[in-house]
């Protein structure tokens, strides 16, 4: 996404995470496959004690001389997909720059724009591009906190692309063209569509983690779970009459453990084969069990630690 330096030939690369609460930090290897995790842990702290945390993180680790790709929490950035414009190359930007001026929720001379083209052409046969849009405010402190701490940030990515960054590391993605995929926050859940393993569709449902984990059996208290179902199932819709691909065949659930029964329940719904996603499929770890990582701000660290493999 957000390029800093060159990339280098570590086969070790750091990804890292920053939130209110604290700094999660990943350590992958990339030697052999499936990639090696030696390391992943949230480090609590507060706003003012990230410059600290961060240096001793950076001496312990050796940040200074392994890339470091910095993911973006899903508030920190807008992503949107728009067709790519008739303009020569040279001029795209700028034209992308100018066709999301009114689709940001911020001011488009405060805005740091990036962008990626999809391989697949649409229905109507234009190639479709997603277009990033986070505010410099945002990227500028994270580069000055880096730049502080003496951290080698070679690149700022996005939370989708973290999530990416995981399931491809699985067999299924090497022989299946699409891909559905949720991530499941507290308040909201993201769904993803992977088309040939890149992003194809991001969208965000208001339905998270605090709504699913309260379910019972009566039909009442399920109304969430069904409405997510609905979400996904337009999405899977939009994406096949879109797209013009294979139909979705499979769904991954990250942070959907506090859910009993969640990819069963799915699974009826929207006869989808639908797993619940645990890294043992797509990693091996220095540190054994895979217990105290899953959660959501490890998860993004460790999909910002596996970039550098593709």
């Amino acid at each position: 996404m957000f390029s800093l330096r060159e990339k280098s030939g570590n086969n070790t690369s750091a990804g890292i995470t920053v939130s209110t609460d604290g700094i999660a930090l990943a350590l992958v290897e990339h030697k052999a496959q499936p990639p090696t995790l030696k390391s992943a842990k949230f480090y609590s702290c507060s706003e003012s004690e990230r410059p600290s945390l961060l240096a001793q993180l950076v001496k312990q680790y050796r940040l200074d001389n392994i890339p470091c790709n910095l993911v973006l929490g899903s508030e920190e950035y807008q992503m949107l997909q728009v067709e790519a414009p008739d303009v020569p190359k040279q001029e795209l930007s700028a034209a992308l720059r100018w066709h999301v001026k009114d689709l940001i929720d911020f001011h488009i001379d405060d805005a740091v724009i990036e962008h990626f083209a999809l391989q697949a052409e649409n229905a109507s046969g234009k190639q479709p591009i997603h277009v990033i849009a986070s505010r410099k405010s945002v990227i500028q402190n994270y580069v000055d906190l880096m730049h502080t701490t003496n951290c080698n940030l070679t690149t700022i990515d996005i939370a989708a692309m973290a999530v990416r960054n995981i399931i491809v590391n699985s067999d299924y993605a090497n022989t299946h063209t699409s891909i559905g995929i949720i991530n499941i926050l507290d308040g909201i859940t993201r769904i993803i569509v992977l088309l040939n393993k890149e992003i194809y569709i991001v969208r965000t449902s208001n339905i998270g983690l605090q709504s699913l984990a309260s379910m019972s059996d009566d039909v009442d208290s399920q109304s969430a779970l069904d409405s997510l179902a609905l979400e996904l199932q337009r999405t899977f819709d939009y994406y096949e009459s879109y797209s013009r691909q294979t139909p979705i065949e499979r769904l991954f659930i990250l942070n959907g453990q506090d859910v009993a029964n969640l990819d069963s329940m799915l699974q009826q719904r929207l006869g989808v084969d639908c797993h619940t996603m645990e890294l043992q499929s797509f990693l091996t770890s220095e540190e054994g069990e895979f217990t105290d990582i899953l959660t959501a701000d490890c998860l993004l660290a460790i999909g910002g630690a596996l970039r550098a493999k593709h």
